[in-house]
């Protein structure tokens, strides 16, 4: 079995944000795995969110349809879903 290939679909500024996207894309089906350059937790640091290749072209045009608000983000991270429709 061969290990997939990801694809970066985007960098943002912060672990906590890109786990939070990273749950939005996990609820729609698309793969994902996050990567940071944080040496600690809680240090502020780009992370990069990779999608499988298979569904880069879904998760661009998911992330292009949903831009979320600092509100939406904090709720993520704390646990909260997010509603379907806005």
């Amino acid at each position: 079995m061969s290990v997939p290939k990801w694809r970066v679909l985007t960098t943002l500024t912060d672990l906590p944000t890109a786990q939070s996207l990273a749950e939005v894309l996990q609820s729609a089906g698309i793969t994902v795995r996050v990567m940071s350059d944080a040496g600690v937790l809680g240090q502020a640091a780009p992370s990069r969110i990779y999608v499988e290749p298979q569904h880069y072209v879904r998760a661009r045009h998911s992330l292009a349809q949903r831009s979320l608000s600092d509100e939406e983000l904090e709720r993520l991270a704390g646990g909260d879903i997010l509603p379907r429709e806005r």
